[in-house]
């Protein structure tokens, strides 16, 4: 029988890194950000957004990042007996019970907003507004999942023991 996990957390949590560990170790992963988009809250049309642009308060406020659930739905019926999707989006309660379970990674924001200001593979969060988004936002974020059932994973860990975690938490 399939089964399918998602992993998720505020940025800086470790969402990226966890599935390029667990894609290393054989499990089949997918990055929810190559199906997601910023989009209008009210209009739902795409929008586009520039890191550090001069309104990025604003724009933050009126758009977020949208996962595509037809693509996601159509990419874990092909996917194989065990897969992971690791991302977080905005319309994510849209599609959270598809999954068998959720693991929310969590960490303290100093760790998280350390994570932003040094990767590499992805600007959002460096600037002072998007900080401000992400540390105005995660607590709601975090306590709603929790509410929801999520599975609570430390992400301050080692990788190794971070994904030993979520690995055991599935069989």
């Amino acid at each position: 029988m399939k089964k399918s996990y998602y992993i998720t957390g505020v940025c800086g949590t470790g969402k990226t890194t966890i599935a390029g560990e667990l894609k290393k170790q054989g499990y089949y992963t997918i990055d929810q950000d190559s199906i997601s988009s910023w989009k209008h809250n009210i209009t739902k049309e795409n929008s586009q957004y520039e890191h550090g642009q001069e309104k990025a308060k604003e724009f933050l406020q009126e758009n977020d990042w949208y996962c595509d659930i037809d693509k996601l739905k159509e990419i874990l019926e092909k996917a194989p007996e065990i897969a992971f999707v690791c991302g977080v989006s905005g319309n994510q309660d849209e599609y959270l019970n598809i999954f068998d379970k959720v693991f929310l990674l969590q960490c303290s924001p100093e760790v998280f907003i350390k994570r932003v200001d040094t990767r590499e593979n992805n600007q959002f969060g460096k600037h002072s507004s998007e900080k401000e988004h992400i540390l105005n936002w995660y607590e709601n974020y975090e306590k709603h999942l929790i509410e929801q059932g999520a599975v609570v994973i430390n992400s301050d860990a080692q990788i190794e023991d971070v994904i030993a975690e979520i690995i055991k938490k599935i069989n």
